[in-house]
Order: C-alpha cells, then structure tokens, then sequence
C-alpha cells in the first residue's frame, strides 16, 4: 500500500513551517507505509508490535512504525544507570528494577506516589513490584515474560519526582511549559528590524552624510566634491555587497527606489564622471533630512541611540529561554500560581511567557475554567484523563493500586488515536496487561463514582461549551467511564468525511434508538423532519443516505457527500446529547441554548461569509443543532424566551440577516410547521451555500 496523499500535504506542511522533527516523522509514517510495516486503518497498525504497546503516531492517524516508548535513553534513565552502577541500556535497566536494590527503589515511588508516567508503558515495572510485594509472584511472572521481549527497547520505568502530585488538574505540566519557552523561536520581524537598525541605519547615515559633505555655501548637495570624497565613496560601493550577502533579514535595503539603492546608484554614477543622478540623490538627502535630522545633528542622535539601544535588548526568544533555565529547579513543581515564580526574571514582564507558565497552573477544574485558562472543549477533553483517572483510583481497593492504575489509564489517555477504516475499534486500555493484573488484585463493584464523574464532565463541557460538539478525544474517555459504571450507553465518534465507507456501526443505531425517545415528536424532531426511529443499521445506513439526498446515481466519493451523510447519522443520534442525558447528565438548558447561539451560531455565520469557509458553516450548523436539542429538552415554554434573546442578539449583528432567517426556521417547527430548508453544515451543490 502507497502512503496516502494526505501524507504528502503534511509533509509539505512540516516544510513550509521548518519543522525538522515534524519532517522526520512524516517520511518515517511514508517509508513504513510504503515498505508494508503498517497497515493504515488498522487498530494495530505496525507488523510485528503488540496492542499495548503506544504507537508512534503523527497528524491523521498515521503510524510512524515505531514505539513511542522507544528512542534514546532520558536524562534521568541515564542518571540513575549513573548512580545504579547499572550499564546505560533499557535491557539493563530493566534487569536491576528486577533486583532487590531496584524493587525496593520502585517500592519506595509506590509507597510515597511521587512519580509521573508520560506514557502507559512507564508503569510496567511499579505495576511487578505492586505484584511481588502483595505476593502475587504468578501474574508478575506472567506479565514479565509478556513484556520482556521488548525490554531492550521501550522504557518501563517511571519518571521519578521530589513529591507526588497534589489534587488537581492542570493544562500543561511545568516541564513541558519550560519546554516550550525554550523553543520559543525568534521572530523574523523583529530581528530585521533589529538588523536594520544595527547595520542598515549606520550605513544610511554614512551615505547620506557623504552626499551631505558636497553642499555649497547656498546648501545645495551635489556641487562640491573634494579629493577624499571619492575613495570613500568607493568604500562604501564595495562594502555594501558584503553586508548585503550576510545580512539576510530584511530586503528593504535592496529594493529599487529604497534611499539606500537611489544613493548608491548615484554614488556609484558620480564615481565614474556620470552625474545624471546628483538630483535625485539631492532630492532623498533632503528628504532624510527634513524627516530625520542632518548628520551629526542633536535630533538624529537621539534617533540612532533610542534605535541602538532597542537593538541591544535581549530579544523574546533570548529572554524566554533565559527564564526557562531559571525555572529548571521547578520542573516538576506542581502550584496553583506559577506565575510567584517569574518574580524577578528575565522574562517577568513578557506577556508571552507569563501566558505559557500560567498554563501549568495546577487546581481544580471550576479554577481553571474561571480563569480562563481552559478555553475550547478541546482544551477540556485533554484535562479529562486527569479527573477521570482519579475516579478510575477509587475503584480500588487498595489505594496504592489504585493510584497507580489511575496514572496507567490518564497516560493511555494522552495516546494518540490511529486512523480506522471498516468500523474498527481503538485499542482500549484493558489491551494494557499491567493494567488487567493491577485490575484483578481487587476493585470495588458499583457504577455510582464513575457515572457521577462522566455526568459531571459532561455538564461542565456543554455549560462552558454549549455550542461546540463533543470532541472524540473526550468521548473516549466517557466511553470509558461508562464502561466502569456498567452503563449501557452508546457513544459515537466523529467520523472523518474523506475516507468515510458510506455506513455506521451499531452504536449509531442504538443512539438513535435513545435520540428518538427524546427528541423524535419535539421541536427538534419536527425542525429536521424526523421519522420513525431506524431499527437495524441497514435501516440506519439507508435513513441518513436519504436525508442526504445520496441516490445510485449520486457521485460516490464525493468528500461533501459523504460529510452530508455522516451530519444526517449526527442528526438522527444527536451527536451524543441524547445519550449523555440518558446518562445523566442534566445542566440549565435555556441559559445553554442562547449562550451557544450568541458565542458560536451568530459569530460562525459571520465567518462563513468569507471565501473558504466550509468550517464555519460545519460549526455554526452543528452549534444550531445543540439548541434546538437544548431547546427540545427545556420543553416548549423555553422557546418563546429564546427568541425574544436571539433576535435581540442577532439585531445589529454583522451575520444578523442569516441569524434571522434560522429563527424564521425555528418558529415554524415551534408552531409545526414544516421546515422547508433545514440549516446544515455540508454541502453538495453551490446552489445550498
């Protein structure tokens, strides 16, 4: 199998932004793509490697063919073989953890907490030493020799720390905001402006002074040229390539009719008796003049010096990484104000490093969410594994194994989703066997912490995000929840238009079973013309086809026809809201719903004016679709309240005649009337746009 093309457009992509690690990647997913090492649209996309080991996957699902557990040994693997007097290889590092000197130093992190596990594999071995020391030799032997195999490969160690993390969540760790201070990159604006002023405004000066030395005694610039003049003049022609060639930044001094280029060229013409160019070189000395100063004058002084000075500041970059190394000693810190620590460093004032520090503030979720820090539901999906992993926790009954799990499952969490073809599944963590065998060592039966938390997730992402959808990243952790709680509720991805194979699974049928007892003879149902609720998945499949308008003769392969197929599954099953109310969940649905019409529908409507804009039309319609589920759910007396909100916020408003319009729509299925153009989001013919 060829690579894809999508692979292709990624890596142009990493090469256009100069991205040496994302190129790497990238023709590391082609060449193992194109060699038959991966599979794409496989669970298990790479020949030869085990479901639980992570894989390394770049943008869209690829895999790259290796383990994202592999590569060069870290700096404290590489200290601790140090200190261990252990040969620095992943083989012997994995021996001595075996020994009594390394089971006692992992009992240790077990007992106090204090460690991190970045990916699921770093808790392998706190997951053996859990097993001996509770005298469960068979499943440690067991999950040994699974594991062993690929010992001299994939680190299993945790990553040790001074103290174990408090309660909280956080959007980024501290190490990984000094991460990215340190790799804040320069910006190419500044720094030419930083050459101009360093190299290109002296040489200006120097050349305009040189004409400004041939002025008469009435002043005029070009009448009196001394001896010395010329050899000056010449130094000055024959320099300026030199700067030109290393000093790259800025082109403005090259550019044709610049003060730079009109000077030299009449320099370079006077030179040689040719002063045809003398009043054009007087015109621009004039003009610096009068704008700048004369040479040598008060006012340009104070020009140059303010300039030099600016220039010789550190730049941001400079300053960021500057601040990272001064926070090195906290990189494992975890605060609720990050921000005390920037007290007198290089970069305390700078708005972009205090914004990246302030991401790594650790706290409760409702303090992240009040400060602004979590920002999109995407944003809050990434802090899901956190809080779920706590409730994952207190399933067992032993606390050090419960803690541990917990950190197992957030780490298999933050592993990147593989593309799917054919209805396939994602590995799931029960694929992991130190997660089975801490699993079996006892767990508390009852589904009432986990469903509490996958219902509290949930409300708090469609309060603080009513009109966004729910990301798949989230609802793979609610799945999980779900399946700890023992409740039978159907979760539903989104499903990628460009390799869509024309049919949903059964989970979409059994979500639409819950939508319809919901939602069918509402304001909703009667909006978008539902019918009987489809039974079976052909019945499904053939449902969503016709509310797409898909016939035999429609062009298959169409990436707009297939997106207007899967919107019409999202249609029939709600996308999930359906479901996570069966589950549970329950917020202020009014107040949601005029809260996603004023800070999504009104400002996505706007944007998809503009040319390209198929993104926004998607959200503004998938964002009208949550309120008139919100609306649905409320119960008909909400909806007159609404209107009179929404027309007040669509009044004036720059996308304010096409808000108008979906309320018209609106009013009709209040009053059941038939919506005669529901509003969507794809599209298949200029004529719907």
């Amino acid at each position: 199998m060829s690579a894809p093309s999508y692979l292709w457009g990624q890596l142009s992509r990493a090469f256009t932004a100069g991205s040496d690690r994302r190129i790497a990647k990238v023709l590391q997913a082609i060449a193992a793509i194109d060699g038959g090492g991966v599979t794409v649209g496989e669970p298990v996309p790479t020949k030869g490697m085990p479901a639980w080991v992570t894989p390394e996957v770049v943008h869209g699902g690829f895999a790259t063919g290796m383990a994202a557990a592999s590569g060069p040994l870290d700096d404290d693997e590489v200290a601790l073989a140090a200190e261990r007097n252990v040969i620095p290889t992943r083989a012997r590092l994995f021996a001595w953890a075996l020994s009594d000197a390394g089971l006692t130093w992992l009992g240790k992190l077990l007992d106090s907490k204090a460690y991190r596990l970045d990916l699921p594999e770093h808790g392998v071995l706190l997951t053996v030493a859990y097993l001996l020391r509770t005298d469960r030799s068979d499943a440690a032997a067991t999950l040994i020799d699974e594991v062993w195999p690929w010992a001299d490969r994939l680190r299993y160690l945790p990553v040790p720390l001074d103290e174990p993390e408090p309660a909280g969540v956080h959007v980024t760790t501290m190490r990984d905001a000094l991460r990215r201070l340190e790799e804040k990159k320069l910006s190419p604006q500044v720094e030419a402006q930083r050459k101009s002023n360093t190299i290109w405004a002296p040489f200006t000066d120097t050349l305009v002074e040189l004409w400004w030395e041939t002025r008469d005694d009435a002043g005029t610039i070009g009448r009196v040229f001394t001896d010395d003049w010329f050899p000056r003049a010449r130094a000055l022609v024959d320099v300026y390539p030199v700067l030109a060639e290393e000093h790259t930044l800025t082109k403005k001094h090259a550019r044709p009719g610049s003060t730079i280029q009109i000077l030299l060229d009449a320099t370079r013409n006077t030179i040689v008796g040719n002063r045809n160019h003398v009043s054009r070189a007087r015109e621009v000395v004039n003009d610096v003049v009068a704008k700048r100063g004369a040479p040598d004058s008060e006012r340009l002084r104070i020009l140059r010096r303010a300039q030099q000075e600016d220039a010789a500041r550190p730049s941001h970059a400079a300053l960021a990484k500057d601040t990272a190394d001064a926070l090195k000693p906290y990189a494992d810190t975890y605060t609720d104000n990050p921000e005390r620590l920037l007290t007198g460093l290089p970069g305390e004032h700078l708005e972009y490093v205090r914004r990246v520090v302030e991401q790594a503030t650790h706290a409760p979720l409702p303090v992240l969410l009040r400060r602004g820090y979590v920002t999109s539901a995407e944003g809050l999906a990434d802090l899901a594994p956190q809080l779920a992993a706590d409730t994952i926790a207190d399933r067992f009954d032993d606390d050090t194994a419960g803690a541990l799990a917990g950190r197992v499952f957030q780490a298999f969490r933050n592993r990147r989703s593989v593309l799917l073809l054919n209805y396939q599944k994602q590995v799931d963590v029960s694929a992991l066997p130190w997660f089975t065998a801490l699993e079996g060592c006892g767990t508390r039966t009852g589904r009432a912490p986990s469903a509490e938390q996958a219902a509290h997730l949930t409300e708090l992402a469609l309060q603080h995000f009513p009109g966004t959808v729910l990301p798949n990243s989230f609802l793979r952790v609610l799945a999980e929840l779900y399946k700890q709680a023992d409740l039978p509720i159907p979760v539903t991805y989104e499903l990628a238009a460009d390799i869509f194979m024309g049919g949903f699974s059964a989970a979409f049928v059994e979500a639409g079973r819950i939508a319809g007892e919901y939602v069918e003879t509402g304001l909703y149902g009667r909006y978008y013309s539902l019918g009987e609720t489809p039974k079976t998945q052909d019945q499904f499949n053939d449902e969503a086809h016709r509310r797409a308008g898909v016939t035999a003769f429609t062009r298959w392969g169409s990436v707009a026809v297939a997106g207007s197929i899967i919107e019409q599954g999202q249609v029939l099953t709600t996308h999930n809201l359906a479901a996570v109310v069966h589950a549970g969940s329950t917020i202020d649905w009014e107040a949601a719903a005029i809260a996603a019409w004023r800070r999504t529908v009104l400002p996505e409507l706007y944007a998809a004016q503009q040319p390209r804009s198929l993104r926004h039309r998607k959200n503004a319609a998938y964002a009208w679709r949550q309120i008139l589920f919100y609306l649905t759910i409320a119960g008909p007396d909400a909806v007159p309240g609404f209107l009179i909100d929404a027309h007040r916020a669509a009044d004036g408003h720059r996308a304010g005649q096409e808000g108008q319009e979906l309320l018209g729509g609106l009013e009709h299925a209040h009053d059941g009337r038939t919506v005669a153009k529901p509003f969507y989001g794809w599209v298949t013919s200029r004529g719907d746009e």
